[in-house]
């Protein structure tokens, strides 16, 4: 891959690492109840949601080095509001990185489509989360083995990386790949319903007419879900991980210190690492292989919540939800893709976030009210999230 690929996962990597290092940081130093974390999760999520609409057409028009800079401003005021540790400085630092994290996030795959081949768009894409789950795994093992448990040393390091990033970032192609490949869809899609058309001059055979016609539409199998429709199915698929996982450092608090958290997390995070690796060359975006995940995930996430007592417990619970969530991701997002030539990701990264918003509030209320009707509801979206997907 380019360097600037690189440098620019890299910077994402630590941006990413940024958000459970600082949800868990909050969680464990300071005297917060589960409402006030699940609302500052769910903030966290509304800035995330408000700054990809806004800045959606920025990242359409290939403004990458804009929002990379306006990255790097917020990412900076968030470092100092950390300098100042309160429940008011802290809570305002979170909502900061999330929007340097939304625009990093929209910044890096604008640089993607626009100046990589079509073709490769996919690996690109699988390159740049391999990166950050490398980022994120051995930060999270190295931060707890160095007994480190503050954030101001990584932020400083994620604004150094943005600033790299803003010099190597391609400057702004006059014909993107993305326009490109929208204009070979156009052109392929025209000559699909001429290629279809063609199934009639075997009407007086029907099944000779059925094959034709089924030859030349079978590759589109996945084109039927709509990009409105993917984006909803991976918020309910975000939607029930947060649900659940939200309230996670508080419910361990008392089981596990923050140091094994950590160590659990960047475990998972490598491991990973791993699966994705084996993937690296596959072109994944079949739907049947994500709705079996999401029962799964779904599954794991439900039921492990009541074994997790120690560290290898709590890995094996993270490890889990990290890979199956991974991929489901990526099978979903690829689909986007491929559907909109590139153009609109801010749609599905603000439906997933909007998972986010839900989860956490609705499992706060509903975890207080009562334990069974908590759990219905998380199955109940999960199967919702099944069904929208077929």
């Amino acid at each position: 891959m380019a360097l600037w690929i690189t440098v620019l996962s890299i910077s994402y990597g630590f941006v990413m690492l940024l958000d459970p290092l600082m949800y868990t940081f909050i969680a464990y130093k300071l005297n917060i109840s589960s409402v006030y974390l699940g609302l500052c999760s769910a903030l966290w999520s509304v800035f995330y949601i408000v700054v990809s609409m806004l800045f959606g057409s920025l990242a359409d028009k290939g403004r990458s080095r804009v929002l990379i800079l306006i990255s790097l401003f917020c990412l900076t005021i968030s470092w100092l509001l950390m300098l100042s540790f309160n429940l008011i400085t802290v809570f305002t630092s979170y909502m900061f990185h999330a929007i340097s994290m939304a625009s990093a996030n929209l910044a890096l795959n604008a640089a993607i489509f626009d100046n990589v081949d079509s073709y490769y768009w996919s690996r690109a894409i699988l390159f740049t989360r391999f990166i950050g789950n490398t980022i994120r795994g051995f930060a999270f093992i190295v931060l707890a083995i160095v007994n480190y448990f503050d954030v101001v040393i990584v932020l400083q390091i994620t604004i150094l990386s943005l600033l790299l990033s803003v010099m190597l970032i391609p400057s702004i192609s006059l014909i993107p790949e993305r326009s490109i490949y929208r204009l070979y869809r156009l052109t392929r899609g025209i000559g699909s319903y001429v290629k279809a058309s063609a199934s009639l001059l075997y009407i007086d055979n029907p099944g000779v007419a059925q094959d034709v016609f089924q030859k030349v539409w079978s590759r589109n199998v996945n084109s039927n879900l709509g990009t409105s429709r993917i984006a909803t199915v991976i918020m309910l698929v975000t939607c029930v991980g947060d649900y659940i996982l939200s309230f996670l450092p508080l419910i361990i608090k008392n089981k596990v210190s923050l140091q094994i958290l950590w160590i659990a997390y960047g475990i998972a995070a490598l491991f990973s690492i791993v699966i994705l690796y084996k993937l690296r060359e596959a072109e994944i975006n079949n739907k049947i292989l994500a709705i079996i995940l999401i029962l799964i995930r779904s599954t794991v996430l439900i039921l492990g919540i009541n074994v997790i007592n120690d560290m290898i417990s709590l890995t094996l619970y993270l490890i889990a939800n990290s890979v199956l969530f991974s991929i489901i991701d990526l099978v979903f997002y690829n689909i986007f893709v491929s559907s909109t030539a590139g153009y609109g990701t801010s749609l599905y990264y603000t439906l997933r976030e909007l998972g986010s918003i839900i989860g956490p509030v609705l499992g706060g209320f509903l975890l207080a009210v009562d334990m069974k009707i908590y759990t219905a509801i998380a199955i109940a979206i999960t199967i919702a999230s099944v069904l929208l997907a077929l």
